[in-house]
């Protein structure tokens, strides 16, 4: 038996506030506690009367000592009579051997040290009422909760049963023991009721301790109603404003209430479910009712089948007859047709039958014509040979002074060296020899140096001529470069004026007729269009003769873009094509050819901005077919037009590099493209045509302008020309200054050698008195010299001779691109005509192609022919077989209201009535009707349950709806009820604040402010007071700002644990349970808030005549015991070793 501890130090003597006083409890080792009434009650003492509550306790297998004011005999008259906890009694649970605690119908305080059991007390008291072991966080399931080395566990749990609204008390009595039992095998637990006044079992099922608990209200899942240490632990530091709107919908049932009302949403759909699938079943009774009315009809009419099935049969046989000719009617229609195709193949066969020969003239006459321009290049390859021979001997000749110059320059090599060498021997012998007859040999020497020097100013003479016949070689090459770009601008201003007067003569002759603008032939082939026979409608064109243009500015653009769409015929079919095709071949038109359906589709969709004018804008289009098929062609609705590039190129910008919206192209009046499809800004130049009457513009006008056009390219033909005369003027002027600087180096030459020639006369006389040694070795030098200056002489001339033939050589090339001009002119013209000769062979194998398909198909229709005259013969023979047989049916021929096929069916469909009456025939009339009757009843109820159904649904939507109205003005009600009861709680500490719901957002917010906080705002009120001006005012604002209320987050844990209790409290007293448990609700409390949190949680509890209150701490108490106060302080039990 566990005993109490009784501390007898001063140390236990303690001051203990409670409701504003402090109160002194001393303990001495006789009177200190007594044994908890239940148990047994063996002694009984008052505690002193001044200072401290009578306290009982008792100590009987038992670790709890319980403390109250008054004896338990003593009661309150306004003590709850139904759903308090009397007593709890444990057996080999969690910690606890055994264990009893009895509670007092108010509040009760459970106290003790960390593992005296406190949490195992209230743990208990949720597994006996039926809650789950995953709700008290202890364990995961209910063996987790049997006391180590057991093998069972018990859990009691008295409660009240009194009063008018007693729970069935003719069976349980007044108090209903409700009895658990945890077992660690594979028996699950049980339940046990039992009348708490006989102690008699009266139920062992948990449906009847739901039953009691719901008509208690308690709520043992309730998270709010009965927290445990976790529970309660969360709930006191959760600071998420979500999680405290889950307590706020779980305490208040809330949560509870829409899971029901989701329950109901599902029944309706479940509901409305089963009437779709009865929807599904009425019409198969419906079809079942109809069948057995149908049967009775049948039933009546009977003796009518009969009749009406030799009827049908009549009608069928003379209807195999009308049949048979239908078919001979066919086969003579197919006949006709026939015929007809033929004739139209031979037609056909004639048609290009004279096209190729028409194709074969014009042929034969482009074939000669390439032959005449080939004919016309022998004399050309005649005078191509005289610039290529003379290219020839001029390489030839220049292979030889290359030769010739390497011979020399070997010779001048060795000469020079010997010259070097005699001078140096001279040089020798001279100096031996100097006294001698200087005088006279001095004189001598004068005329030589002035000889010499004669010589050198004809060489430089020569050098200067040279030079300038070097300055002409170079301008001449220049010319001649020039002379060939003259030919070239020559030709192209000759093509350009020939090209100019070939259109002003087309629009000469457009003044007469403006059709002639689209092209050669289109006249012809009009006239032949409108005596044609067409399949359908016949072919619109030339297009452009229905488009005329808004703006002449933007003219020649318009018609650059549009040009050969222009000139296109439109028709409808592949056929109407072929003939289109072959006028036009007739008449050499040229014009385009386009299929297309007279669809009038709507283009709005694809315009751009209504801003930017677009081609479709310029264009005034006569026929909306014309204007659709252009939108189709040329996507005229999209490309816009402006005036300049600048302006494009800001729109292309403002767009950020993209051309707009529904924008395929922005064309400019002078021609130039601006962007693209791909993005970037980016400017291309358009090749304009030149401008025609197409568009409808003054023809007059084109015609002056083409006439001012021709007059300037004329001027540009007139000056190439005059250029091409002055350049070969030039040339020739240079080759006549050439001779003549030639002549004058020649003269030079021949002074320089008469020059010489006196030089050796003077200088034999000079050495003509040295020794002979000196006299041979100045002969020997001078004949080198003499050679050193032939060789100099022969190169000059060798290379004057080079630069000529250079000079032939690129004469002779001139001369040569000329001539390969015009041989290529007359090649690309030969080649041309050549060309149009194959492409007219080309067509006359695609007519010949046509006449062989177009035959094929007469010889398929021949033999079809022959095939189809076998169906008529066979055909006839079976007319007159079924009108024989039908005669055997009806003699006489009957009128056919229905096809064949429908009259088979309507006499399968009478034999078939009247085989089934025939089965049926055991059955009276009276007997089918009565089973008639049977499904028309059955249909009819059918449909009266559909109804009926259908309208309880209704009404359950509607109850539902309501229900949701009803449950939002609950949560409404429960806010409103928790915000005035939070305010009330937070001014027994002084403070202010209020609860922020937000119920769309799912969130409860607590704001608070302190006594603190109140106090500091009245100072800053106060201090404001004194100041003057607008300093005042921005201070008291300031001061406002600076104490607003806070939320949980920045309060103090002490401020938080005071504010999470109050709100607690609130969401109690809006609920309806009469047992309300706490597991260690101030922990986190200073000694103030835990004295004001206990003294809310008494008050609240003496309020409230049907609530009571288990509160668990392991803190001391600071709480007076009193007639509705109990205090239990449970020892720590004894644990075994493991």
């Amino acid at each position: 038996m566990a005993k109490v501890r009784s501390k007898h130090t001063q140390e236990d003597a303690e001051d203990r506030p409670v409701n504003g006083k402090r109160f002194r409890t001393e303990t001495t080792p006789d009177d200190e506690y007594s044994q908890v009434p239940g148990l047994s009650q063996d002694a009984t003492q008052n505690m002193t009367q001044d200072s401290s509550p009578r306290r009982h306790s008792s100590q009987r297998n038992t670790n709890v000592t319980r403390v109250r004011g008054r004896q338990p005999n003593e009661s309150c008259a306004d003590e709850p009579e139904i759903g308090i906890v009397e007593s709890i009694e444990i057996v080999d649970f969690m910690c606890h051997e055994k264990a009893t605690v009895n509670l007092c119908p108010k509040v009760n305080f459970i106290t003790g040290q960390n593992g005296s059991g406190k949490s195992a007390i209230l743990t208990a008291l949720i597994i006996a009422l039926g809650g789950k072991a995953s709700i008290t966080n202890r364990a995961s399931s209910l063996k987790g909760f049997i006391r180590e080395g057991r093998q069972r566990a018990t859990v009691k749990v008295q409660l009240r049963n009194r009063g008018p609204d007693a729970y069935r008390p003719e069976l349980y009595g007044s108090s209903i023991v409700i009895e658990r039992q945890l077992n660690t095998g594979t028996v699950a637990s049980q339940y046990k009721l039992r009348n708490g006044d006989t102690g008699e079992v009266v139920s062992k099922r948990k449906d009847d301790l739901v039953a009691i608990t719901d008509h208690m209200a308690i709520q043992v899942d309730n998270p709010i109603n009965i927290l445990s240490q976790d529970a309660a632990r969360e709930f006191l530091a959760s600071t998420s404003p979500d999680k405290m709107y889950q307590f706020f919908l779980k305490g208040t049932q809330l949560h509870q209430l829409r899971e029901d009302l989701g329950a109901v949403s599902q029944a309706i759909t479940r509901a409305e479910a089963n009437i779709e699938r009865k929807k599904e079943v009425l019409p198969e009774m419906k079809a079942e009712k109809k069948r057995w009315e149908q049967h009775y009809e049948n039933m009546k009419q009977a003796r009518d089948f009969s009749a009406k099935l030799t009827a049908l049969s009549q009608q069928m046989a003379w209807a195999i007859v009308e049949e048979a000719e239908d078919k001979v009617r066919q086969v003579d229609e197919n006949l006709g047709v026939n015929g007809q195709k033929v004739a139209k193949i031979d037609e056909k066969v004639a048609e290009q039958t004279a096209f190729i020969n028409g194709i074969n003239a014009e042929a034969d006459l482009l074939s000669e014509q390439a032959q005449e321009l080939l004919r016309q290049l022998e004399p050309l390859k005649a005078e191509r040979r005289v610039p290529v021979e003379q290219m020839e001997a001029a390489k030839a000749a220049l292979r030889r002074f290359k030769q010739t110059e390497a011979d020399m320059n070997m010779e001048a090599r060795s000469t020079r060296e010997r010259i070097s060498s005699l001078t140096a021997e001279i040089a020798t012998e001279r100096a031996r020899m100097e006294s001698k007859d200087q005088a006279g040999k001095e004189k001598l020497r004068l005329a030589i140096t002035a000889l010499e020097d004669n010589i050198k100013e004809e060489e430089a003479r020569i050098a200067d001529l040279q030079a300038e016949q070097q300055t002409h070689e170079e301008r001449s090459s220049v010319l001649r470069e020039t002379k060939v770009g003259c030919h070239r601008e020559v030709d192209k201003s000759r093509d350009l004026v020939t090209q100019t007067r070939t259109a002003l003569e087309e629009m000469m002759r457009s003044t007469s007729n403006r059709l002639n603008a689209f092209g050669r032939g289109v006249v012809e082939a009009l006239d032949m269009i409108d005596r044609a026979k067409w399949r359908n409608s016949k072919p619109i064109g030339p297009i452009g003769k229905f488009v005329k243009l808004r703006n002449p500015k933007f003219a020649r653009i318009i018609e650059t873009t549009l040009d050969k769409t222009l000139n296109a015929f439109l028709v409808e079919s592949h056929a109407d094509r072929a003939t289109l095709d072959a006028i036009f071949r007739r008449c050499s038109c040229q014009s385009r050819i386009v299929i297309c359906k007279p669809e009038l589709f709507d283009y709005s969709q694809g315009e751009p901005d209504s801003r930017f004018t677009t081609m479709l804008n310029m264009l005034d289009i006569q026929d909306e077919v014309v204007k659709r098929q252009l939108i189709n062609l040329n996507r005229i609705e999209q490309i816009i037009l402006i005036e300049q590039r600048a302006e494009g190129d800001k729109i292309v910008e403002a767009n950020k590099g993209q051309l707009p919206r529904n924008v395929t192209a922005c064309l400019t009046a002078d021609g130039y493209s601006v962007g693209s499809k791909a993005g970037g800004l980016s400017t291309q130049s358009n090749n304009l045509i030149r401008e025609t009457s197409r568009l409808g513009e003054n023809i007059a006008m084109a015609i002056e302008r083409e006439k001012q056009v021709l007059a300037v390219r004329q001027r540009a033909l007139e000056h190439a020309q005059r250029s091409l005369k002055e350049t070969e003027q030039e040339l020739e002027d240079l080759r006549r200054k050439h001779e003549r600087s030639a002549i004058a180096v020649r003269q030079c030459k021949e002074r320089i050698n008469k020059a010489n020639s006196e030089i050796q006369q003077t200088r034999e006389r000079l050495h003509s008195n040295e020794p002979a040694k000196i006299a041979a070795l100045e002969t020997e030098l001078e004949q080198f010299t003499e050679q050193m200056e032939s060789l100099q002489t022969q190169f000059r001339d060798h290379v004057t001779q080079q630069k000529l033939k250079e000079e032939e050589l690129e004469q002779a090339k001139a001369d040569l691109v000329l001539v390969d001009r015009k041989v290529d002119i007359i090649r690309d013209r030969a080649e041309s005509k050549r060309q149009a000769a194959e492409e007219k062979a080309n067509q006359r194998q695609t007519h010949a192609d046509h006449i062989n398909y177009w035959n094929a198909k007469r010889a398929a229709l021949k033999e079809k022919r022959i095939r189809l005259e076998q169906a008529h013969a066979e055909a006839s023979a079976k007319v007159e077989e079924t009108i024989s047989e039908a005669r055997k049916v009806c003699e006489e021929r009957v009128e056919v209201e229905h096809a064949p096929a429908r009259l088979d069916r309507m006499i399968s469909d009478c034999r078939a009535s009247l085989e089934e009456i025939e089965r049926s025939s055991s059955m009276s009339l009276a007997e089918v009707a009565e089973k008639a009757q049977l499904h028309i009843m059955a249909y009819r109820k059918a449909n009266e349950e559909l109804r009926s159904i259908t309208q309880l649904v209704n009404v359950l939507k509607t109850s539902h709806h309501l229900r949701m109205n009803k449950w939002t003005q609950f949560r409404e009600s429960m806010t409103m009820r928790t915000k005035m009861h939070f305010i009330t709680h937070l001014s027994q500490r002084g403070y202010t604040g209020k609860l922020e719901f937000d119920h769309t957002q799912r969130t409860l917010l607590p704001k608070i402010q302190t006594d603190q906080d109140l106090v500091s705002e009245s100072m800053v009120k106060g201090g404001g007071g004194r100041k003057t001006g607008g300093s005042s005012q921005q201070d008291k604002a300031g001061g406002a700002e600076r104490f607003l209320r806070k939320d949980t987050k920045s309060l103090s844990g002490g401020e938080k644990s005071f504010t999470t209790i109050c709100l607690l409290l609130s969401l109690w007293e809006t609920m309806n349970c009469p047992v309300r448990a706490l597991d260690e609700f101030d922990v986190f409390m200073d000694a103030a808030n835990r004295a004001i949190a206990m003294s809310m949680m008494i008050d609240s509890a003496r309020s409230k005549n049907t609530t009571q209150f288990i509160l668990i701490t392991p803190l001391d108490m600071s709480v007076r015991p009193d007639a509705d106060i109990t205090i239990l302080r449970l020892q720590p039990p004894k644990r075994t070793s493991s």
